[in-house]
């Protein structure tokens, strides 16, 4: 199978040496290496990033509250929002699905208690600007939380300049883990306290084999670096964006005009829904991904380029296209 729904979960993962069991204080030390956390105490793991980000959500917005999102939120963030009776005031995007971080400050109210903010867009691959909006949250004294789920093991993250609040990933997405595991890296002392209190009567470590299959993926990717592992993703999704820019019926989302976004690209096709592009796909033996109207692709480290150049040739045959120089 040609899998290219890596965004959403990682269906590849690299080999494991052994299935002994792996202390959880060294995979809190190994995910703060490679998330840039000075202090691995501020890594609590997780069953999973989607209670990963209730949990960091539970401690950090007080209910009946306002926050302010970016507009990225995946709809398990906004249920939980939902269900602590938050005001959810939404920045706005541009054209190209960036936010337009000038208006932030103009959504801040008196009783706002928080800024929720995906790191990057499962839908377009844009990624959000954390700095910028963390430096703004920061004047008003609010904490951000932020959703790694598509960044982590993505790109490049370094939360000592983010200064994030609380930072969620999942190991089942780019950092090619197992499902059922997944953590929120909190800064500060008084933060992770009152992390703590929130999660003290729940059940979230991971199982003892997940936790070791988590610690397997997060070695593979500190030995090779994340740009050993991000290099080759990001070079494929640019092959495919090139070649179905090219085609007249495609119309391809996101902000293009930086190098700073996931190996991602989403697609919609003139009269054809995304499940009809899906199905049609799967008949061929390859994986996408539905993104709301948009059939999204997004590359992994195990994808190769010959996996890339059979897609294009099954969407150009899916669209009766017959030119060779589309082919990547």
């Amino acid at each position: 199978m040609i899998y290219f729904d890596n965004t959403e979960r990682t269906l590849y993962k690299p080999a494991m040496a052994s299935l002994d069991p792996v202390p959880a204080e060294t995979v809190r030390a190994m995910m703060a290496r490679l998330l840039g956390a000075a202090d691995p105490a501020g890594v609590f793991l997780t069953r999973g990033g989607e209670q990963a980000m209730e949990l960091a959500l539970s401690a950090f917005v007080p209910k009946g509250c306002h926050v302010i999102a970016t507009g990225s939120e995946r709809e398990d963030t906004l249920t939980v929002l939902r269900k602590l009776g938050a005001e959810i005031s939404v920045l706005r995007a541009d054209v190209y699905g960036r936010p337009v971080y000038e208006e932030l400050e103009e959504l801040i109210r008196p009783d706002t208690a928080a800024v929720i903010c995906a790191h990057s867009s499962a839908a377009t691959g844009n990624v959000t600007n954390l700095t910028r909006i963390c430096a703004m949250a920061k004047k008003h004294d609010l904490p951000v939380i932020s959703d790694g789920r598509c960044s982590a093991g993505a790109i490049d993250v370094n939360l000592e300049e983010l200064e994030t609040t609380a930072y969620v990933f999942t190991g089942e997405g780019m950092l090619m883990g197992p499902r059922g595991a997944g953590g929120v890296c909190v800064r500060g002392r008084e933060n992770r306290e009152r992390f703590e209190k929130m999660t003290a009567d729940q059940q979230t470590m991971p199982e003892e084999i997940r936790l070791a299959a988590f610690a397997a993926s997060l070695q593979f990717i500190l030995d090779k670096g994340i740009y050993g592992i991000s290099m080759l993703p990001h070079r494929l999704a640019k092959r495919f964006f090139e070649s179905v820019k090219a085609m007249d019926p495609v119309s391809v989302w996101g902000d293009y005009g930086t190098n700073d976004r996931l190996p991602l690209v989403s697609i919609t096709i003139r009269d054809l829904s995304a499940e009809e592009i899906q199905y049609h796909l799967e008949k061929q033996g390859i994986r996408i991904g539905v993104q709301g109207e948009m059939a999204r692709f997004s590359f992994g480290y195990f994808n190769t380029r010959a996996e890339v150049k059979e897609t294009v040739m099954q969407l150009m045959k899916l669209l009766g296209i017959d030119d060779l120089y589309l082919l990547p």
